[in-house]
């Protein structure tokens, strides 16, 4: 559908399906790989409650759709399939459990660094393009995704991180 963008409507759309196609895979593997990989309960628990939240996030994509009167479609995103295969690479070739979450939660972390900067981007254009409501929306999942990403951080500053290093030395 997309060749050649021409204005910042197309742009915005293009971005808008990044993010949709972004969030549905997080919901429908990237994030219950990381549950089933992950070794604490804590990490579990907040990539569980993450996954609830992504759910919201694919709904209030199609409501953002709709208010910009666009027909909900994804568009397939090289940055996240790179991000998604590091966390894979992560859970297969870690043994070392405490070692494994500290590597989950930096991939949790590059990706909520990137949907930080997407759902920004989203949220500044969608306002400028006259689209408020959607724009409140891109907002409030921009919240959101600083929240989780801050979560992350703290369990790998006060545990993982500690865990990880004290269970394994270098060599």
């Amino acid at each position: 559908m997309f060749g050649t963008v021409k204005n910042m409507n197309e742009l915005f759309e293009l971005e808008l399906r990044y993010a949709y196609d972004c969030e549905q895979k997080l919901v429908e593997k990237g994030l219950p790989s990381m549950i089933e990989a992950a070794q604490s309960p804590e990490l579990r628990s907040a990539l569980q409650q993450h996954l609830q939240e992504t759910k919201g996030h694919v709904r209030r994509l199609e409501t953002v759709f709709s208010a910009c009167q666009l027909t909900p479609d994804t568009k397939s995103n090289s940055i996240l399939a790179e991000i998604m295969s590091a966390a894979k690479d992560s859970a297969a070739n870690i043994p070392a459990r405490e070692l494994r979450d500290a590597a989950l939660i930096a991939n949790g972390n590059m990706v909520e660094h990137y949907e930080i900067a997407l759902y920004g981007t989203l949220g500044a254009w969608a306002r400028q393009l006259g689209y408020d409501n959607a724009a409140a929306q891109l907002e409030q999942t921009l919240d959101e995704e600083k929240a989780a990403d801050a979560k992350l951080t703290e369990l790998a500053n006060t545990s993982a991180n500690r865990r990880a290093a004290r269970s394994h030395t270098a060599g």
